[in-house]
Parts: C-alpha cells; sequence; structure tokens
C-alpha cells in the first residue's frame, strides 16, 4: 500500500507539471507611446508585464523607456517603416528607406536605442510596404545583427504583422534573430464590443496553440478594457508574459490564422 501511495504520488505530481507546462500564455503589447502623456501613463500603470513599444523620436521616448525599467517592464523600439496606403513618413518621423545601406541601418538603429536605451527588441510601426520587401527587410534585419554584436545585445525582432505577405518574423528567424508575431490587434476598431471580441480570440488562440500575442494602442477604451480583463487571467487559467517569453516559441504559434489585416498601416 505505500508504495501504491507513493507511485500514485508521483503520477498525480507529474501530471501537476504536465498542465503546469502546458498553461496557455499571451502576451499584450501597447504601441506608439511618447505622444500622448495621459494615455500614455494610463498604460504605465497597467500590469508590468504589459509591454510599451516606444517610438523613438516621440518627445516623451527617453523619459518613458525610464520609467518602464524602473517598473521592470519590457520595452520594445516601435520603428517607423513605410505602410502601402498612408504611414507617418517625413516629415512626422523618420521611415529607414528600403535600399539604405548596412552603415546607415546600423546608425539608424543605434540612434533608436540612444533614445531608448534599455529596449529588447523592435516592432514595426506600420511598414506594410517595407516589411513585404525582400531586400529591405534584410537590410534590417542584418543591421540588427550588426548592433547586437557591437552592442553586446541580444534584440528580438517582433513582426507586427501589418500585411498578410510580411517577410520581417521569417527572415529574422532565419538570420538567427529570436523573433515572434502579432496574431490579434485588440483596437483595430475602436468600441468595446470590439475589443471584447478581439480579446477573446487572443485567449481562444491561446488555448488552441499555448502561446499568443496581441498588440493594442493608446485608446482609451482599450486601458479601460485591459483594467478589467488583465485581473481575470490567473482565474481563466491563463498566463500573462512579456513578450521576450514567446520568442521562442514560435513552432508552437505556426498554423495560426490571422484576422484580416488593416488596410490603413
Amino acid at each position: 500500500m505505500p508504495i501504491c501511495r507513493g507511485l500514485v504520488g508521483l503520477l498525480a505530481l507529474g501530471f501537476g507539471l504536465v498542465a503546469a507546462a502546458q498553461t496557455p500564455r499571451i502576451a499584450v503589447v501597447m504601441d506608439d507611446l511618447g505622444y500622448q502623456h495621459g494615455l500614455d501613463q494610463a498604460i504605465m500603470a497597467l500590469d508590468s508585464r504589459v509591454v510599451v513599444a516606444i517610438i523613438p523620436e516621440a518627445p516623451a521616448a527617453t523619459r518613458l523607456a525610464r520609467q518602464a525599467g524602473e517598473q521592470g517592464r519590457e520595452v520594445l523600439i516601435h520603428l517607423p517603416l513605410a505602410g502601402v496606403y498612408q504611414d507617418n513618413c517625413e516629415p512626422a518621423l523618420t521611415c529607414m528607406g528600403l535600399d539604405w545601406p548596412l552603415e546607415k541601418v546600423t546608425r539608424h538603429l543605434a540612434d533608436a536605442l540612444m533614445r531608448v536605451d534599455n529596449a529588447v527588441g523592435i516592432n514595426n510601426h506600420q511598414g506594410s510596404r517595407f516589411t513585404r520587401d525582400h531586400t529591405a527587410v534584410a537590410g534590417l534585419v542584418n543591421g540588427l545583427r550588426q548592433l547586437n554584436v557591437e552592442q553586446e545585445r541580444n534584440l528580438f525582432v517582433l513582426d507586427s504583422r501589418t500585411v498578410p505577405d510580411t517577410v520581417l518574423e521569417d527572415k529574422a528567424l532565419a538570420a538567427g534573430l529570436a523573433a515572434t508575431r502579432r496574431h490579434v490587434f485588440l483596437d483595430h476598431y475602436i468600441d468595446s464590443e470590439r475589443i471584447e471580441q478581439a480579446w477573446n480570440q487572443l485567449l481562444a488562440m491561446a488555448r488552441a496553440r499555448g502561446a499568443a500575442v496581441a498588440i493594442g494602442h493608446p485608446h482609451r477604451e482599450t486601458i479601460e478594457f485591459l483594467n478589467q480583463a488583465l485581473p481575470q487571467l490567473a482565474d481563466q487559467g491563463i498566463e500573462l508574459v512579456p513578450v521576450s517569453a514567446l520568442t521562442r516559441q514560435r513552432s508552437l504559434m505556426t498554423g495560426l490564422e490571422d484576422p484580416p489585416y488593416p488596410a490603413s498601416r
């Protein structure tokens, strides 16, 4: 009997470890920080596992990056890139050229890191024209590789997937960089009901595949929703993690069907 009880105990422990390993995980990244003080600060008051993506040329970029660091919050460089239909390139923001030489790409990325010096990775701001261009993306990826060597960093790539034929994630992975992708835009439609629908889609993806990544923006409706939804995750059996924790799980997240892509990016 003691042996049986011991065996049952070990089996139970084993099943517990399997269950723990299979806990669905999500990452939430909030884009476009640096321009709207009130909304930025409301985002900075969210759970510190929520990642912030800061536009490096934004007036509050350095201050917000420092604040995030003090909170133990992950920071991404939200890198402006050229879009198909519209973008915030010149004169509003400096976007990388599709044909820039490697030296210029690396210098541009280094300048962004000076403004957001504790960044752990990059994701694209708009960029639907850039991220589908194989030559342009190869230049960006090579610039990141060189910067990682020069500054002894391990910057990773989050492909925001603003266009279905983006090659950013694939080229980053092929070049040896850590990478992952966005699966859901929380607030493509800025409406509380549609945000909730997107959130439920995110959780369903995480349960089906083990992990999923969402991107949101500094909208009051999004922030109010997250203030209500994030504290409920533990009871729902979902773990909120920084996005870097999911860059090692690309194999778990392939084959997902992405939602429609916004044509305005």
